[in-house]
């Protein structure tokens, strides 16, 4: 696996648009912009680029399979051209997979080349594959950022200060450890440079080798660390602003928290509304945290300075009740998004340039709401991809239960509707509600095990219109989640008896009385046996 790393600037900013090159070979069709960012001395800089390098190839796919894209036409490509090679060939490589198709669940997403022939690009599907890729899907090959891109010798004295005595080092590149289980991981290297070149502190000092090749993935950051003297100094950043949407996989653990350390490719701020980070794709949901850095801050071995969870809306740490969802992240900052532990596998989190107009309107959360008597209303979410949510509670005699869509702006709605699941009744009472940027739905007559889908036609902020279709599995007494309700939800319920309703438990006052007890443990004994179809 190839290392990560990226960059935070807010100083300036400038676009231009350079002249249109043929699809089939255009290496500059995206704007082009620089950013500046001050990495003091005495202290760490937490560092992400908001750009990418100028891509080399941009065509469309004829077939995917396996590991192998073939490309359509004759790209005229020679044998491994885009495999690294010392001294012949510095530049290392990827695709990044653009639109195509009806549904291209793998837009945004990005993959290192491994090799290539005449028209072919390997790919490396070690923690992803190409299924959904479809003929005419657009693909981008760009090389990867370096170290001796980033900062290159003649930048010496200006970017950053070469080490004159190792191991006293006056710049220092950190980068984390990005596999690494659980949180606040070590850095997994150490450069340094000295004699013309960016050295590997594990390296040793006996001759060691030039490793400004060294690539750098464009979804991570690094620490820029200025002491021994070294003052502070302009890092300025030069590269092709990314038109397209970005897909940044977050790994969760099945115990414990899992951080992933990522950055948008972005060069302008952000809002945390805007990000693409919500409960609607499981790529945020309640429980995890977004972390922050202070760059202005000089200080080594930093901490966070804000942490971000999402509860019914962008809550800030030192602020829990107030909406944060306009807060903005600075273009090129360093981010670690902190994931609850979770049995699913890696949830792809993909970010859209907020400077291009959109295309579709999707809500930042969908959630089932009921009312814990005495304790409190609490939402489970109910996604529009990944695994689909699943409503435990119960919704009464009558099958009633209440779904609220949250959106980042205030929206219209022209109408909506309910379908039932497989061998399912589910109807609506009363017309939606809409108010501000909340659209709630009361549904009534709601039979147990079932998916069924809430339909809302005509949804828009102004600028965009979307029709939406969020599926919804009703399984009273699935207290885990797992599609079916055994002695596994017997026992989480009588194991939890007598605990206070919080938000860490609520789905197992499964009766709504705002109370964990024998009459929870009873009533899903009741639904023992039933499941999902």
């Amino acid at each position: 696996m190839v290392p990560k790393f990226l960059i935070p600037f807010g100083v300036a900013l400038c676009l231009h648009s350079p002249s249109l090159a043929p699809a089939q070979t255009s290496p500059t069709t995206d704007p082009v912009g620089f950013t500046t960012t001050s990495c003091l001395a005495r202290s760490d800089t937490y560092v992400s680029i908001p750009f990418t390098r100028p891509s080399e190839f941009i065509g469309t796919v004829q077939s995917a399979g396996g590991n192998v894209l073939t490309i359509n036409g004759a790209p005229g490509w020679s044998n491994n051209q885009f495999v690294y090679a010392p001294i012949s060939q510095s530049k290392h490589y990827y695709v990044l997979i653009g639109n195509g198709g009806t549904t291209n669940p793998k837009e945004g997403h990005i993959y290192q080349i491994t090799g290539n022939g005449p028209n072919t690009l390997l790919i490396d599907a070690t923690s992803d594959n190409l299924t959904g890729i479809v003929a005419s899907t657009q693909v981008t090959v760009i090389p990867y950022w370096t170290l001796a891109t980033i900062f290159p010798a003649s930048d010496a004295g200006v970017s950053f200060t070469p080490t004159s005595s190792p191991p006293t080092y006056q710049t220092l590149l950190r980068l984390p450890n990005y596999s690494a289980p659980g949180i606040n991981q070590p850095y997994a290297a150490e450069y340094y440079f000295n004699g013309a070149a960016w050295r590997l502190v594990s390296d040793g000092f006996n001759n060691p080798p030039d490793h400004g090749d060294d690539p750098l993935l464009p979804d991570g950051y690094f620490v820029v660390r200025n002491a021994n003297g070294a003052p502070t100094r302009l890092l300025r950043a030069v590269g092709s602003v990314l038109m397209k949407k970005m897909a940044v996989p977050l790994f969760a653990a099945p115990a414990g928290k899992q951080d992933n350390l990522v950055a948008m490719i972005r060069p302008l701020g952000v809002s945390l509304d805007a990000t693409g980070l919500a409960p609607i794709d499981n790529s945020f949901v309640q429980n995890d945290q977004l972390l922050l850095f202070n760059n202005a801050q000089r200080q080594l071995n930093k901490h966070p300075y804000k942490i971000y969870t999402y509860n019914d809306g962008w809550r800030l740490s030192t602020d829990p009740t107030g909406d944060h969802g306009k807060d903005v992240i600075p273009a090129g900052s360093a981010m670690i998004v902190r994931k609850a532990a979770t049995p699913d596998g890696p949830i792809f989190w993909t970010n859209s340039p907020a400077y291009v107009t959109a295309t579709s309107l999707l809500p930042l959360q969908a959630a089932s709401r009921k009312t814990h008597s005495g304790a409190g209303t609490f939402d489970i979410n109910m996604p529009i991809a990944g695994a689909k949510g699943i409503e435990p509670r119960t919704g009464g005699s009558s099958g009633n239960h209440q779904i609220m869509f949250t959106f980042a702006n205030n929206v219209s709605l022209l109408g909506a509707s309910v379908t039932p699941g497989e061998s399912g009744v589910a109807g609506l009472a009363g017309p939606p509600i809409v108010n501000g940027n909340r659209i709630t739905l009361n549904l009534t007559g709601v039979t147990n095990r079932q998916v069924l889908t809430v339909n809302l036609t005509g949804v828009s902020d102004g600028l965009v219109s979307s029709d939406l279709a969020i599926p919804i599995g009703i399984l009273a007494g699935d207290t885990n989640v797992d599609h079916l309700v055994n002695a596994r939800d017997v026992g989480r319920t009588k194991t939890a008896s007598g605990r206070v309703v919080s938000r860490t438990n609520f789905t197992i006052d499964v009766n709504l009385d705002g109370q964990i007890n024998v009459d929870d443990t009873n009533l899903v004994k009741s639904f023992l046996g039933t499941s999902l179809p």
